[in-house]
Protein backbone atom coordinates (compact mmCIF):
# COMPACT_ATOMS: atom_id res chain seq x y z
CA UNK A 1 0.00 0.00 0.00
CA UNK A 2 1.35 3.48 -0.58
CA UNK A 3 2.17 5.61 1.95
CA UNK A 4 0.13 8.54 1.70
CA UNK A 5 1.34 11.85 3.25
CA UNK A 6 -1.43 13.83 5.21
CA UNK A 7 -1.41 17.97 5.02
CA UNK A 8 0.29 17.81 8.46
CA UNK A 9 3.16 15.64 7.13
CA UNK A 10 3.71 17.56 4.09
CA UNK A 11 3.69 21.05 5.67
CA UNK A 12 6.79 19.02 8.38
CA UNK A 13 8.51 17.82 5.67
CA UNK A 14 8.27 21.55 3.98
CA UNK A 15 9.61 23.04 6.74
CA UNK A 16 12.51 20.39 7.52
CA UNK A 17 13.23 20.36 3.70
CA UNK A 18 14.24 24.17 4.40
CA UNK A 19 16.00 23.50 7.56
CA UNK A 20 18.50 21.05 5.83
CA UNK A 21 18.23 22.75 2.34
CA UNK A 22 16.64 20.20 0.33
CA UNK A 23 13.52 19.33 -1.35
CA UNK A 24 10.61 18.27 0.94
CA UNK A 25 11.00 14.46 -0.34
CA UNK A 26 14.06 14.11 1.96
CA UNK A 27 12.92 14.10 4.95
CA UNK A 28 10.03 12.45 4.11
CA UNK A 29 12.05 9.53 3.03
CA UNK A 30 14.23 9.89 5.93
CA UNK A 31 11.31 9.18 7.93
CA UNK A 32 10.47 6.28 6.48
CA UNK A 33 14.08 5.38 7.33
CA UNK A 34 13.69 5.99 11.00
CA UNK A 35 15.18 8.98 11.33
CA UNK A 36 12.48 11.67 12.80
CA UNK A 37 14.67 14.50 14.65
CA UNK A 38 16.75 17.31 12.62
CA UNK A 39 20.25 16.55 14.54
CA UNK A 40 19.36 12.86 13.22
CA UNK A 41 18.91 13.76 9.86
CA UNK A 42 22.12 16.26 9.47
CA UNK A 43 24.21 13.34 11.30
CA UNK A 44 22.72 10.68 8.23
CA UNK A 45 23.24 12.82 5.75
CA UNK A 46 26.68 14.07 6.36
CA UNK A 47 27.90 10.84 7.68
CA UNK A 48 30.96 12.02 9.27
CA UNK A 49 33.96 9.98 10.13
CA UNK A 50 34.89 11.87 13.45
CA UNK A 51 32.18 10.55 15.34
CA UNK A 52 33.12 6.77 14.54
CA UNK A 53 33.12 5.22 17.21
CA UNK A 54 37.05 4.83 19.60
CA UNK A 55 38.30 1.30 17.68
CA UNK A 56 39.67 0.28 21.35
CA UNK A 57 36.09 -0.25 22.10
CA UNK A 58 36.60 -3.38 19.98
CA UNK A 59 37.81 -6.25 22.16
CA UNK A 60 41.47 -6.82 22.24
CA UNK A 61 42.24 -4.41 19.67
CA UNK A 62 44.92 -2.81 21.73
CA UNK A 63 46.39 -6.22 21.99
CA UNK A 64 46.66 -7.12 18.59
CA UNK A 65 47.74 -3.64 17.39
CA UNK A 66 50.71 -3.58 20.08
CA UNK A 67 51.56 -7.56 18.63
CA UNK A 68 51.63 -6.02 15.27
CA UNK A 69 54.10 -2.98 15.84
CA UNK A 70 56.07 -5.63 17.89
CA UNK A 71 56.42 -7.77 15.24
CA UNK A 72 56.80 -5.44 12.98
CA UNK A 73 60.19 -4.24 14.74
CA UNK A 74 61.57 -7.27 15.30
CA UNK A 75 61.18 -8.28 11.64
CA UNK A 76 58.30 -11.53 12.62
CA UNK A 77 57.22 -13.33 9.74
CA UNK A 78 53.87 -12.12 9.51
CA UNK A 79 51.28 -13.87 7.04
CA UNK A 80 47.72 -12.34 6.31
CA UNK A 81 45.39 -15.62 5.98
CA UNK A 82 42.75 -14.05 4.28
CA UNK A 83 39.46 -15.66 2.34
CA UNK A 84 38.16 -15.62 -1.11
CA UNK A 85 35.16 -13.31 -1.44
CA UNK A 86 35.54 -9.72 -1.87
CA UNK A 87 35.68 -9.23 2.14
CA UNK A 88 38.30 -11.11 2.31
CA UNK A 89 40.39 -10.18 -0.64
CA UNK A 90 39.70 -6.54 0.75
CA UNK A 91 40.49 -6.79 4.24
CA UNK A 92 43.86 -8.66 2.98
CA UNK A 93 44.30 -5.63 0.61
CA UNK A 94 44.05 -3.31 3.17
CA UNK A 95 46.11 -4.92 5.66
CA UNK A 96 49.26 -5.37 3.02
CA UNK A 97 49.13 -2.01 1.77
CA UNK A 98 49.04 -0.32 5.05
CA UNK A 99 52.05 -2.56 6.12
CA UNK A 100 53.60 -1.66 3.36
CA UNK A 101 53.22 2.19 2.73
CA UNK A 102 53.57 2.87 6.39
CA UNK A 103 56.73 0.06 7.12
CA UNK A 104 57.93 -0.76 3.86
CA UNK A 105 56.94 -4.50 4.88
CA UNK A 106 55.50 -6.61 2.74
CA UNK A 107 53.54 -8.83 4.66
CA UNK A 108 52.94 -12.33 3.09
CA UNK A 109 49.15 -12.82 1.91
CA UNK A 110 48.01 -16.78 1.90
CA UNK A 111 44.49 -16.85 0.44
CA UNK A 112 42.81 -20.37 0.37
CA UNK A 113 41.37 -22.01 -3.16
CA UNK A 114 37.61 -22.36 -3.15
CA UNK A 115 37.43 -25.43 -4.59
CA UNK A 116 40.70 -26.94 -3.36
CA UNK A 117 40.77 -26.10 0.16
CA UNK A 118 37.35 -24.41 1.05
CA UNK A 119 36.76 -21.65 3.50
CA UNK A 120 38.68 -20.85 6.42
CA UNK A 121 41.81 -22.02 8.08
CA UNK A 122 42.65 -25.29 7.37
CA UNK A 123 45.23 -27.48 9.45
CA UNK A 124 47.43 -28.29 6.27
CA UNK A 125 47.99 -24.96 5.18
CA UNK A 126 48.94 -24.01 8.62
CA UNK A 127 51.51 -26.56 8.70
CA UNK A 128 52.92 -25.15 5.32
CA UNK A 129 52.61 -21.59 6.80
CA UNK A 130 54.83 -22.93 10.17
CA UNK A 131 57.29 -24.84 8.19
CA UNK A 132 58.04 -21.44 5.88
CA UNK A 133 59.12 -19.15 9.18
CA UNK A 134 55.49 -17.96 10.00
CA UNK A 135 55.22 -16.58 13.47
CA UNK A 136 52.49 -14.68 13.56
CA UNK A 137 49.42 -15.44 11.64
CA UNK A 138 46.16 -12.91 11.14
CA UNK A 139 42.76 -13.99 9.78
CA UNK A 140 41.02 -11.91 7.99
CA UNK A 141 37.15 -12.79 7.31
CA UNK A 142 37.73 -15.89 8.83
CA UNK A 143 38.54 -17.41 12.00
CA UNK A 144 36.40 -17.25 14.57
CA UNK A 145 34.67 -20.72 14.57
CA UNK A 146 38.27 -22.29 13.58
CA UNK A 147 38.86 -23.79 17.17
CA UNK A 148 40.79 -26.80 16.47
CA UNK A 149 43.02 -24.71 13.32
CA UNK A 150 44.14 -22.23 15.75
CA UNK A 151 44.86 -24.82 18.89
CA UNK A 152 46.89 -26.26 15.73
CA UNK A 153 48.91 -23.17 15.21
CA UNK A 154 49.56 -22.24 18.89
CA UNK A 155 50.91 -25.93 19.10
CA UNK A 156 53.14 -25.27 16.34
CA UNK A 157 54.47 -21.93 17.99
CA UNK A 158 52.64 -19.29 15.79
CA UNK A 159 50.57 -16.38 17.53
CA UNK A 160 47.16 -15.60 15.83
CA UNK A 161 45.31 -12.58 15.94
CA UNK A 162 42.07 -13.08 13.93
CA UNK A 163 39.98 -10.24 12.46
CA UNK A 164 36.25 -11.10 11.79
CA UNK A 165 32.76 -10.63 11.28
CA UNK A 166 31.16 -13.81 11.52
CA UNK A 167 29.41 -16.09 13.82
CA UNK A 168 31.59 -16.67 17.21
CA UNK A 169 31.37 -20.38 18.05
CA UNK A 170 31.21 -21.28 21.64
CA UNK A 171 33.85 -21.71 23.24
CA UNK A 172 36.04 -19.98 21.02
CA UNK A 173 38.99 -20.02 19.19
CA UNK A 174 42.25 -19.42 21.50
CA UNK A 175 43.67 -16.77 19.45
CA UNK A 176 46.41 -14.60 20.58
CA UNK A 177 43.57 -11.37 20.08
CA UNK A 178 40.02 -12.27 18.53
CA UNK A 179 38.87 -8.69 16.75
CA UNK A 180 35.09 -9.48 15.80
CA UNK A 181 32.53 -7.60 17.41
CA UNK A 182 29.98 -10.28 17.24
CA UNK A 183 31.89 -11.78 20.58
CA UNK A 184 29.45 -11.46 23.54
CA UNK A 185 31.99 -9.44 25.62
CA UNK A 186 32.69 -6.76 22.84
CA UNK A 187 31.77 -3.25 23.62
CA UNK A 188 31.58 -2.45 20.34
CA UNK A 189 28.65 -0.48 19.84
CA UNK A 190 28.35 -1.61 15.97
CA UNK A 191 27.80 -5.04 14.94
CA UNK A 192 27.32 -4.44 11.02
CA UNK A 193 30.94 -4.18 10.18
CA UNK A 194 32.32 -6.18 7.71
CA UNK A 195 35.54 -7.70 8.42
CA UNK A 196 37.43 -5.01 5.98
CA UNK A 197 35.60 -2.68 8.08
CA UNK A 198 36.95 -4.20 11.31
CA UNK A 199 40.47 -4.00 9.57
CA UNK A 200 39.97 -0.84 9.16
CA UNK A 201 39.41 0.10 12.97
CA UNK A 202 42.60 -1.79 14.11
CA UNK A 203 44.23 0.30 11.54
CA UNK A 204 43.02 3.53 13.46
CA UNK A 205 44.45 2.43 16.35
CA UNK A 206 48.03 0.94 15.01
CA UNK A 207 48.56 4.17 13.41
CA UNK A 208 47.85 6.15 16.71
CA UNK A 209 50.05 4.27 19.03
CA UNK A 210 52.75 4.54 16.35
CA UNK A 211 52.93 8.21 16.38
CA UNK A 212 53.77 7.61 20.09
CA UNK A 213 56.19 4.81 19.47
CA UNK A 214 59.84 5.67 19.28
CA UNK A 215 60.57 2.68 17.18
CA UNK A 216 58.70 3.88 14.04
CA UNK A 217 59.75 7.32 14.33
CA UNK A 218 61.12 6.62 10.66
CA UNK A 219 57.46 5.55 10.03
CA UNK A 220 54.85 7.21 7.21
CA UNK A 221 52.15 8.73 8.95
CA UNK A 222 49.45 7.23 6.45
CA UNK A 223 46.56 8.84 5.26
CA UNK A 224 44.09 6.30 6.05
CA UNK A 225 40.91 7.69 4.12
CA UNK A 226 43.08 7.03 1.11
CA UNK A 227 42.16 3.65 1.94
CA UNK A 228 38.80 3.74 2.40
CA UNK A 229 37.94 2.98 -1.04
CA UNK A 230 39.24 -0.45 -0.94
CA UNK A 231 36.85 -0.96 2.70
CA UNK A 232 33.53 0.94 0.65
CA UNK A 233 34.18 -2.14 -1.80
CA UNK A 234 34.66 -4.86 0.37
CA UNK A 235 31.61 -3.75 2.68
CA UNK A 236 29.22 -3.27 -0.41
CA UNK A 237 29.75 -6.64 -2.17
CA UNK A 238 29.46 -8.30 1.53
CA UNK A 239 26.54 -7.08 1.32
CA UNK A 240 26.60 -5.47 4.81
CA UNK A 241 23.79 -2.88 5.60
CA UNK A 242 24.70 0.22 4.98
CA UNK A 243 23.81 2.11 8.33
CA UNK A 244 25.91 3.54 11.03
CA UNK A 245 29.59 3.28 10.97
CA UNK A 246 29.34 1.40 7.65
CA UNK A 247 27.53 3.96 5.75
CA UNK A 248 30.01 6.54 7.15
CA UNK A 249 32.97 4.21 5.74
CA UNK A 250 31.30 3.80 2.60
CA UNK A 251 30.24 7.54 1.71
CA UNK A 252 33.70 8.31 2.55
CA UNK A 253 35.37 5.43 0.51
CA UNK A 254 33.31 6.30 -2.64
CA UNK A 255 34.21 9.61 -2.47
CA UNK A 256 37.85 8.85 -2.56
CA UNK A 257 37.18 6.31 -5.02
CA UNK A 258 35.88 9.63 -7.12
CA UNK A 259 38.97 11.94 -6.18
CA UNK A 260 42.07 9.55 -5.74
CA UNK A 261 41.07 6.29 -8.40
CA UNK A 262 43.77 3.68 -7.78
CA UNK A 263 45.14 1.77 -10.69
CA UNK A 264 43.08 -1.52 -10.18
CA UNK A 265 39.72 0.54 -9.10
CA UNK A 266 40.48 2.20 -12.59
CA UNK A 267 40.98 -0.90 -14.64
CA UNK A 268 38.04 -2.81 -13.50
CA UNK A 269 35.83 0.19 -13.58
CA UNK A 270 36.88 0.48 -17.55
CA UNK A 271 36.50 -3.36 -17.91
CA UNK A 272 33.12 -3.45 -16.36
CA UNK A 273 31.78 0.23 -18.19
CA UNK A 274 31.35 1.74 -14.75
CA UNK A 275 31.69 5.57 -14.42
CA UNK A 276 34.81 6.01 -11.98
CA UNK A 277 34.12 9.88 -11.04
CA UNK A 278 30.14 8.74 -10.87
CA UNK A 279 30.56 5.87 -8.71
CA UNK A 280 27.85 4.40 -6.61
CA UNK A 281 26.99 1.36 -4.30
CA UNK A 282 25.15 0.21 -6.29
CA UNK A 283 28.19 0.23 -8.93
CA UNK A 284 30.08 -1.73 -6.23
CA UNK A 285 27.27 -4.42 -5.81
CA UNK A 286 26.51 -4.78 -9.15
CA UNK A 287 29.77 -4.36 -11.51
CA UNK A 288 33.22 -4.08 -9.20
CA UNK A 289 32.10 -6.69 -6.68
CA UNK A 290 30.92 -9.79 -8.59
CA UNK A 291 34.13 -9.15 -10.89
CA UNK A 292 36.26 -9.33 -8.29
CA UNK A 293 34.36 -12.27 -6.75
CA UNK A 294 34.48 -13.97 -10.04
CA UNK A 295 38.42 -14.75 -9.14
CA UNK A 296 37.76 -16.84 -6.07
CA UNK A 297 34.44 -18.60 -8.15
CA UNK A 298 36.25 -19.90 -10.66
CA UNK A 299 40.11 -19.94 -9.73
CA UNK A 300 42.40 -17.99 -7.77
CA UNK A 301 41.48 -14.94 -5.52
CA UNK A 302 45.12 -13.95 -5.38
CA UNK A 303 44.43 -12.12 -8.54
CA UNK A 304 41.58 -9.70 -7.29
CA UNK A 305 44.09 -9.19 -4.56
CA UNK A 306 46.87 -8.31 -6.68
CA UNK A 307 44.69 -5.78 -8.42
CA UNK A 308 43.85 -4.12 -5.58
CA UNK A 309 47.74 -3.90 -4.17
CA UNK A 310 49.36 -3.05 -7.83
CA UNK A 311 49.99 0.85 -8.72
CA UNK A 312 51.17 0.10 -12.24
CA UNK A 313 48.51 0.82 -14.56
CA UNK A 314 49.88 -2.17 -17.72
CA UNK A 315 49.50 -4.88 -14.94
CA UNK A 316 45.93 -3.61 -13.40
CA UNK A 317 44.75 -3.57 -17.14
CA UNK A 318 46.05 -7.41 -17.34
CA UNK A 319 44.81 -8.41 -13.75
CA UNK A 320 41.24 -7.02 -14.97
CA UNK A 321 41.28 -8.44 -18.21
CA UNK A 322 42.15 -11.81 -16.76
CA UNK A 323 39.32 -11.23 -14.04
CA UNK A 324 37.03 -10.22 -16.49
CA UNK A 325 37.49 -13.73 -18.26
CA UNK A 326 36.59 -15.13 -15.24
CA UNK A 327 33.53 -13.52 -15.01
CA UNK A 328 32.11 -14.56 -18.20
CA UNK A 329 33.22 -18.02 -17.57
CA UNK A 330 31.49 -17.62 -14.27
CA UNK A 331 28.36 -16.36 -15.54
CA UNK A 332 28.21 -18.90 -18.58
CA UNK A 333 28.34 -21.85 -15.59
CA UNK A 334 25.83 -19.72 -13.39
CA UNK A 335 23.11 -19.50 -15.92
CA UNK A 336 23.09 -23.13 -16.69
CA UNK A 337 23.32 -23.70 -13.05
CA UNK A 338 20.42 -21.51 -12.89
CA UNK A 339 18.07 -22.73 -15.10
CA UNK A 340 18.24 -26.29 -13.67
CA UNK A 341 17.79 -25.10 -9.98
CA UNK A 342 15.21 -22.47 -10.81
CA UNK A 343 13.17 -25.61 -12.62
CA UNK A 344 14.10 -27.79 -8.83
CA UNK A 345 12.63 -24.94 -7.24
CA UNK A 346 9.35 -25.29 -8.58
CA UNK A 347 8.82 -28.68 -6.66
CA UNK A 348 9.62 -27.10 -3.34
CA UNK A 349 8.13 -23.36 -3.68
CA UNK A 350 5.58 -24.00 -0.83
CA UNK A 351 8.41 -25.23 1.63
CA UNK A 352 9.85 -23.07 4.22
CA UNK A 353 12.80 -23.63 2.85
CA UNK A 354 13.55 -24.34 -0.63
CA UNK A 355 16.65 -26.50 -0.62
CA UNK A 356 17.74 -27.91 -4.35
CA UNK A 357 21.12 -29.94 -5.23
CA UNK A 358 22.78 -31.57 -7.50
CA UNK A 359 26.07 -33.11 -7.65
CA UNK A 360 27.11 -32.19 -10.87
CA UNK A 361 26.57 -28.14 -9.56
CA UNK A 362 29.94 -26.39 -9.72
CA UNK A 363 29.87 -25.42 -5.75
CA UNK A 364 31.65 -21.55 -6.49
CA UNK A 365 28.54 -20.02 -7.81
CA UNK A 366 25.74 -21.98 -6.26
CA UNK A 367 25.42 -18.49 -3.88
CA UNK A 368 24.47 -16.12 -6.44
CA UNK A 369 21.96 -18.80 -7.72
CA UNK A 370 20.56 -19.02 -3.89
CA UNK A 371 20.11 -15.04 -4.06
CA UNK A 372 18.45 -15.36 -7.59
CA UNK A 373 15.78 -18.25 -5.86
CA UNK A 374 15.06 -16.12 -3.21
CA UNK A 375 14.12 -13.14 -5.10
CA UNK A 376 11.73 -15.12 -7.20
CA UNK A 377 10.05 -17.47 -4.41
CA UNK A 378 10.79 -15.25 -1.14
CA UNK A 379 12.06 -18.43 0.78
CA UNK A 380 15.39 -18.83 2.76
CA UNK A 381 17.24 -21.00 -0.19
CA UNK A 382 20.26 -23.65 -0.08
CA UNK A 383 21.86 -24.41 -3.45
CA UNK A 384 23.90 -27.27 -3.08
CA UNK A 385 26.81 -28.55 -6.11
CA UNK A 386 29.05 -31.60 -5.66
CA UNK A 387 32.86 -31.95 -3.59
CA UNK A 388 35.13 -34.35 -4.36
CA UNK A 389 38.09 -33.01 -2.93
CA UNK A 390 37.66 -35.15 0.31
CA UNK A 391 37.97 -38.24 -1.62
CA UNK A 392 34.14 -39.14 -1.95
CA UNK A 393 31.76 -36.89 -2.87
CA UNK A 394 29.87 -34.64 -1.00
CA UNK A 395 27.12 -31.99 -1.18
CA UNK A 396 28.42 -27.88 -0.54
CA UNK A 397 27.01 -25.25 -1.31
CA UNK A 398 25.62 -21.50 0.34
CA UNK A 399 22.28 -20.66 1.78
CA UNK A 400 20.90 -17.36 1.80
CA UNK A 401 17.93 -15.75 3.94
CA UNK A 402 15.00 -13.39 3.73
CA UNK A 403 14.12 -10.67 6.82
CA UNK A 404 13.69 -11.40 10.25
CA UNK A 405 15.03 -15.24 9.66
CA UNK A 406 18.26 -15.86 11.46
CA UNK A 407 19.62 -18.32 9.24
CA UNK A 408 23.25 -19.69 10.98
CA UNK A 409 20.93 -20.43 14.27
CA UNK A 410 18.26 -22.49 11.97
CA UNK A 411 21.34 -24.75 10.54
CA UNK A 412 22.57 -24.78 14.74
CA UNK A 413 19.24 -26.94 15.17
CA UNK A 414 20.18 -29.24 11.97
CA UNK A 415 23.76 -29.68 12.84
CA UNK A 416 23.62 -33.40 13.62
CA UNK A 417 23.18 -34.08 9.80
CA UNK A 418 25.73 -31.30 8.15
CA UNK A 419 29.78 -32.19 8.62
CA UNK A 420 30.80 -28.27 8.00
CA UNK A 421 28.93 -25.08 8.82
CA UNK A 422 28.98 -21.69 9.30
CA UNK A 423 27.96 -17.85 8.58
CA UNK A 424 25.68 -15.51 9.70
CA UNK A 425 21.90 -14.66 9.94
CA UNK A 426 22.10 -13.45 6.03
CA UNK A 427 23.98 -15.93 4.46
CA UNK A 428 25.95 -19.08 5.60
CA UNK A 429 27.23 -21.77 3.84
CA UNK A 430 27.89 -25.79 4.51
CA UNK A 431 28.93 -30.15 3.63
CA UNK A 432 26.83 -32.92 4.02
CA UNK A 433 26.85 -36.21 2.86
CA UNK A 434 24.82 -37.54 0.02
CA UNK A 435 22.46 -39.56 1.93
CA UNK A 436 21.94 -36.81 4.65
CA UNK A 437 19.83 -34.83 2.13
CA UNK A 438 16.51 -35.71 2.82
CA UNK A 439 17.49 -36.04 6.48
CA UNK A 440 18.33 -32.21 6.71
CA UNK A 441 15.91 -30.88 4.37
CA UNK A 442 13.08 -32.41 6.58
CA UNK A 443 15.01 -30.96 9.80
CA UNK A 444 15.47 -27.70 8.44
CA UNK A 445 12.39 -27.38 7.21
CA UNK A 446 10.56 -27.54 10.58
CA UNK A 447 12.80 -25.71 12.16
CA UNK A 448 12.45 -22.27 9.92
CA UNK A 449 8.84 -23.10 10.16
CA UNK A 450 8.65 -23.21 13.68
CA UNK A 451 10.79 -20.37 14.33
CA UNK A 452 8.80 -18.20 11.63
CA UNK A 453 5.74 -19.24 10.17
CA UNK A 454 5.60 -15.69 8.62
CA UNK A 455 7.73 -16.73 6.18
CA UNK A 456 4.87 -18.04 3.59
CA UNK A 457 3.70 -15.11 3.41
CA UNK A 458 5.39 -12.63 0.57
CA UNK A 459 5.22 -9.34 1.55
CA UNK A 460 3.59 -6.35 -0.48
CA UNK A 461 6.18 -3.36 -2.22
CA UNK A 462 5.19 -0.78 -0.47
CA UNK A 463 6.57 2.47 -1.87
CA UNK A 464 7.39 5.82 -0.46
CA UNK A 465 5.84 8.32 -1.80
CA UNK A 466 3.83 8.77 -4.83
CA UNK A 467 5.41 11.31 -7.40
CA UNK A 468 4.56 12.02 -11.57
CA UNK A 469 6.62 11.56 -13.78
CA UNK A 470 7.23 14.87 -14.56
CA UNK A 471 8.52 15.16 -11.37
CA UNK A 472 11.22 12.53 -11.86
CA UNK A 473 14.01 14.74 -13.26
CA UNK A 474 17.83 15.37 -13.14
CA UNK A 475 17.47 17.68 -10.36
CA UNK A 476 14.94 15.14 -8.66
CA UNK A 477 17.26 12.09 -8.73
CA UNK A 478 20.01 14.53 -7.14
CA UNK A 479 18.36 14.80 -4.07
CA UNK A 480 17.73 10.85 -3.97
CA UNK A 481 21.48 10.65 -4.34
CA UNK A 482 21.82 12.39 -1.25
CA UNK A 483 20.37 9.39 0.45
CA UNK A 484 23.44 7.30 -0.88
CA UNK A 485 24.94 4.77 -0.03
CA UNK A 486 21.95 3.15 -0.81
CA UNK A 487 21.70 -0.64 -0.70
CA UNK A 488 21.30 -3.10 2.29
CA UNK A 489 19.76 -1.62 5.25
CA UNK A 490 19.17 1.59 3.49
CA UNK A 491 17.49 0.55 0.43
CA UNK A 492 16.54 3.27 -2.51
CA UNK A 493 13.58 4.16 -2.49
CA UNK A 494 10.72 2.89 -4.36
CA UNK A 495 8.03 6.18 -5.66
CA UNK A 496 4.54 5.01 -7.46
CA UNK A 497 2.67 6.63 -9.91
CA UNK A 498 -0.52 6.40 -11.18
CA UNK A 499 -2.21 6.51 -14.90
CA UNK A 500 1.17 5.92 -16.89
CA UNK A 501 0.18 5.79 -20.42
CA UNK A 502 3.55 3.83 -22.51
CA UNK A 503 4.39 1.74 -25.19
CA UNK A 504 5.64 -1.82 -24.45
CA UNK A 505 7.50 -4.35 -25.52
CA UNK A 506 9.65 -7.63 -24.38
CA UNK A 507 13.13 -8.44 -24.50
CA UNK A 508 15.03 -11.93 -24.14
CA UNK A 509 12.85 -13.98 -25.77
CA UNK A 510 9.89 -12.59 -23.92
CA UNK A 511 11.87 -12.51 -20.24
CA UNK A 512 12.19 -9.23 -19.72
CA UNK A 513 9.40 -5.80 -20.12
CA UNK A 514 10.22 -2.46 -21.47
CA UNK A 515 8.34 0.55 -21.35
CA UNK A 516 8.62 3.59 -23.64
CA UNK A 517 7.42 7.00 -22.44
CA UNK A 518 6.49 10.10 -24.59
CA UNK A 519 7.98 12.27 -22.28
CA UNK A 520 10.93 15.72 -22.85
CA UNK A 521 14.80 14.42 -23.12
CA UNK A 522 15.14 15.61 -19.54
CA UNK A 523 12.62 13.01 -17.90
CA UNK A 524 12.26 9.07 -18.04
CA UNK A 525 12.43 7.76 -21.13
CA UNK A 526 11.92 4.35 -20.49
CA UNK A 527 11.32 1.39 -17.73
CA UNK A 528 12.76 -1.94 -17.60
CA UNK A 529 11.09 -4.66 -15.78
CA UNK A 530 13.63 -7.51 -14.91
CA UNK A 531 11.68 -10.96 -15.34
CA UNK A 532 8.25 -9.15 -16.00
CA UNK A 533 7.67 -9.60 -19.73
CA UNK A 534 4.81 -11.91 -18.99
CA UNK A 535 3.17 -9.05 -17.41
CA UNK A 536 2.74 -6.89 -20.68
CA UNK A 537 -0.52 -7.76 -21.42
CA UNK A 538 -1.32 -5.07 -18.52
CA UNK A 539 -0.19 -2.66 -20.63
CA UNK A 540 -2.88 -1.94 -23.04
CA UNK A 541 -4.07 1.24 -21.54
CA UNK A 542 -3.15 3.26 -18.00
CA UNK A 543 -0.85 1.44 -15.57
CA UNK A 544 0.19 1.62 -12.03
CA UNK A 545 3.78 1.48 -11.53
CA UNK A 546 6.06 1.38 -8.90
CA UNK A 547 9.79 1.57 -9.34
CA UNK A 548 13.49 3.20 -8.30
CA UNK A 549 14.89 5.78 -10.76
CA UNK A 550 18.49 5.45 -11.76
CA UNK A 551 20.96 7.21 -14.69
CA UNK A 552 22.28 4.95 -17.15
CA UNK A 553 24.56 5.71 -19.26
CA UNK A 554 25.02 4.11 -23.04
CA UNK A 555 27.68 5.67 -25.72
CA UNK A 556 28.00 8.69 -23.68
CA UNK A 557 24.46 9.18 -23.68
CA UNK A 558 23.18 9.73 -19.80
CA UNK A 559 19.23 9.17 -19.48
CA UNK A 560 16.72 8.50 -16.64
CA UNK A 561 15.59 5.11 -16.58
CA UNK A 562 12.88 2.96 -14.29
CA UNK A 563 13.85 0.30 -12.92
CA UNK A 564 10.41 -1.55 -12.36
CA UNK A 565 9.47 -3.29 -9.40
CA UNK A 566 5.48 -3.73 -9.94
CA UNK A 567 3.25 -3.15 -12.13
CA UNK A 568 -0.80 -3.23 -12.73
CA UNK A 569 -3.78 -1.91 -14.17
CA UNK A 570 -4.87 1.65 -13.25
CA UNK A 571 -7.08 2.40 -9.71
CA UNK A 572 -7.91 5.65 -9.53
CA UNK A 573 -7.54 5.77 -5.76
CA UNK A 574 -7.71 3.58 -2.87
CA UNK A 575 -4.38 1.45 -1.44
CA UNK A 576 -2.36 -0.12 -3.81
CA UNK A 577 -0.54 -3.49 -3.07
CA UNK A 578 1.77 -5.22 -5.51
CA UNK A 579 3.17 -8.62 -5.37
CA UNK A 580 6.91 -8.60 -5.45
CA UNK A 581 8.35 -9.72 -8.65
CA UNK A 582 11.96 -11.24 -9.11
CA UNK A 583 13.78 -7.91 -9.34
CA UNK A 584 17.22 -6.78 -9.85
CA UNK A 585 17.94 -10.13 -12.79
CA UNK A 586 20.61 -8.10 -14.59
CA UNK A 587 24.01 -6.41 -13.05
CA UNK A 588 26.38 -8.94 -12.34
Amino acid sequence: MIRSATEQEQSEAVHLGRQLDTHPLIPHLLKQRGVYTIEEMKHFLLAPLQDLPDPELLLDCDLAARRLLDAVHHHEKIVIYGDYDVDGVTSSSLMWRYFKESFNAELSVYIPQRLKEGYGLNKEAITHLADHGTQLLVTVDNGSSAIAEVQHAKELGLDVIIIDHHVVSDPEPSAFAHLNPHRQSCPYPDKRLAAVGVAFMLLIHLRRLTQDDARFADAKRVNLSHLLDIVAVGTVADVAQLKGVNRALVKAGINTARAHPRAGLIALSEISKCQLHQLTARDIGYQLGPRLNAAGRIDDARCGFKLLISDHPHETRSLAAHVEQHNQERRAIQEQIQREAMSQAERFAQDSVIIVASPKWHHGVVGIVASRIVERFHRPTIVLGGDDTHGEMRLKGSARSVPHLNLKAALDVCADYLITYGGHAAAAGMSLKLDALDHFRAALNTAVSNASPELLTIPPLIADAEVGLHEVSAAFLDQIALLEPLGHGNQAPLFFTRAVRARSSTMSHGKHLKLHFDLPPQLPSEAIGWGMGDQEHLCNGPIDLCYQPKWDSFRGIRKIVLMLKGIRTHHPSGPVIFTTTETDAGGN
